[in-house]
């Protein structure tokens, strides 16, 4: 990926004619270094910054104590530390001052990611940096991180299948022998997706494992973890299962759902409802369609067929090097679908008992319209579980 990466953005500084690039948001940093560390979200008055010079090896100014694991997980190799004033940037920023009047020339057109720099370090950046001209770039980073380089796309197929496959190993624990509490399925799936490889730690990262009532919140328990620690799963109730998780950096979401023995009618009506949508997205995600045009396709469907959805959510967003990022399915966002790009779609129904239903499917669109990737099994039923207790 590295190259693919390399060769992209010094392609577009020299379209745009930047000098060089200075980004500060986590993701971003992340995304031009290869670098995945969870110390910066934990830390927010604790900077790191990259500066990624036109034609030139990009320098990471860092805290020293994270200096080493920087460079552990990078692919760029040159870094400046600083002495750290916690909440006061100037230190940082003469640090970051310096390492521009070696690397850019007087004058240099420099690219921020200014809506992901907070206001007191942009404003010491501006003061410190009078010889220069600071561009808002974040358009520009959006772009490069829309469109996945086979790299990307290579990898991240990868990792969206091992979550799949995680929440399929558990739920075949529920499948052959029994349920327990929710707090063991939510820990169990968590250690799926650990055999698998899947990295738990991160401001994302999550399993849950929830039933019945429990499925009618978003996070219920909340003070609890999100879960309910020993509410057992009921007779002809749903289960769901739920993992955030990552791999190098390159994030996935994945929800699937489970009945406790066969499904009721109602609870196939239901279900086949999710399928109806999913179907929909298969058809609606190719080359040049407005992600606005895919979310008014399933909102048509949904009512024409009576679908009750959950109005206050989008349907679906785009996932890399964070786990919410452009495009977004909704109705505000006229990005043009291009191949590359990947979409997690997640739609929610109300079920007969209140429930919030949903799958999450990920889709890579391509030349001739989508591909759904991740799929252990063919989702057009649910997990169906044996009732043994």
């Amino acid at each position: 990926m590295r190259e693919e990466i390399t060769g992209k953005v010094n392609a577009k500084l020299k379209e745009l004619g930047f000098d060089a690039l200075l980004v500060f948001g986590y993701h971003n940093l992340q995304y031009l270094s290869g670098a995945y560390i969870h110390l910066p979200q934990v830390f927010p008055d604790r900077y790191m910054g990259l500066l990624w010079p036109r034609e030139d090896a990009a320098t990471c100014v860092t805290p020293y104590e994270w200096e080493s694991s920087f460079l552990n997980l990078a692919w760029v190799d040159d870094t400046r530390t600083y002495k750290e004033e916690p909440g006061d940037p100037h230190s940082f920023v003469g640090a970051i001052t310096r390492l521009i009047e070696e690397k850019v020339k007087a004058g240099g057109k420099i690219g921020v990611d200014a809506d992901r720099t907070p206001l007191n370090l942009y404003d010491a950046l501006e003061d410190a940096l009078t010889g220069y001209e600071l561009a808002p770039c974040d358009d520009v980073l959006r772009e490069l991180r829309l469109k996945k380089t086979p790299g990307e796309l290579k990898h991240m197929k990868e990792v969206i299948s091992k979550n799949d496959h995680a929440i399929a190993g558990q739920a075949h624990h529920v499948l052959v022998v029994q349920a327990s509490a929710e707090m063991s399925n939510t820990e169990n799936l968590r250690v799926h997706a650990i055999e698998r490889d899947l990295d738990e730690v991160g401001h994302h990262a999550t399993a849950q494992s929830t039933a019945g009532s429990n499925t009618a919140k978003w996070w219920p328990g909340a003070l609890m973890y999100g879960i309910g620690f020993d509410r057992m799963p009921k007779h002809h109730e749903w289960m769901k299962l739920e993992l955030v998780a990552t791999v190098n950096g390159y994030w996935s979401n994945g929800a699937r759902l489970l009945t406790m023995d066969d499904p009721t009618e109602t609870q196939w009506a239901e279900y086949k409802r999710l399928v109806t949508l999913r179907e929909t997205v298969r058809r609606s995600l190719k080359p040049g369609v407005k992600a606005s045009e895919v979310y008014e396709a399933v909102k048509a469907v949904a009512e024409e067929e009576g679908i009750a959805m959950e109005p206050n959510i989008v349907l679906g967003a785009g996932i890399g090097v964070s786990n919410y990022e452009p495009p977004y399915i909704s109705a505000a966002d006229e990005t043009v679908l291009e191949p590359g790009m990947v979409v997690v779609f997640t739609p929610v129904v109300h079920g007969a008992n209140g429930e919030l239903l949903m799958n999450k499917d990920t889709f890579v669109v391509t030349e001739f319209g989508c591909e759904v990737i991740g799929w252990w099994k063919d989702w057009r039923e649910p997990f169906i579980a044996n009732y043994t207790y």
